[in-house]
């Protein structure tokens, strides 16, 4: 099962992890998309719940290992061998509609990890692909090999530039004196 649809190229699992040049999964067509974190190792894990855990309906996916990739447009993760799913996407751009939040969390013991929560809005429909509309979903990402301070900050960078400076498509020289 995928999650907000990640189109994965034929060769895939030869390319996770491996190269900071060729992703596993194919990048928008427009040729602006750029990676600019991944993870080198599967010792990643992913669990989504539903915020609101009523006895009725109550929603927990999990991956147990995967890779974490994040371009300028998106955040994407791919499971490794064992998961609830096989791909989950986080569209950068729809930060404001998703109401995506975040934030690092650094445990006495234990692993970091990332977490963060969106809305599941009803429209547009691909934002939230895969999750029931009209409800708050709470996530977490564990780094266990490490690179989850970079990976914030440049998620961070990442996030402002999608909802801050969309007409930009290019990084200037920072001026020096």
């Amino acid at each position: 099962m995928s999650i907000n649809n990640i189109v994965l190229k034929n060769n895939y699992a030869s390319l996770l992890g491996s190269s900071a040049y060729e992703t596993p999964f194919e990048l928008s067509g427009d040729g602006l998309e750029i990676l600019k974190y991944h993870t080198s190792t599967p010792r990643q894990t992913l669990t989504i719940t539903q915020k609101d855990q009523s006895e009725n309906h109550h929603l927990k996916v999990t991956a147990k290992d995967g890779f974490v990739y994040l371009t300028n447009k998106r955040l994407v993760f791919i499971t490794s061998t064992q998961g609830d799913m096989d791909t989950f996407s986080i569209d950068l751009n729809l930060a404001p509609v998703l109401q995506l939040s975040h934030k690092l969390q650094a445990p006495w013991f234990g692993p970091n990890y990332w977490e963060f929560m969106f809305y599941s809005a009803a429209e547009p429909q691909f934002a939230s692909d895969g999750f029931p509309k009209n409800q708050y979903f709470k996530g977490e990402i564990r780094f266990h090999d490490g690179g989850l301070f970079t990976f914030v900050d440049l998620l961070n960078k990442v996030v402002h530039d999608c909802v801050n400076n969309r007409e930009i498509d290019e990084e200037l020289p920072q001026y020096s004196a």
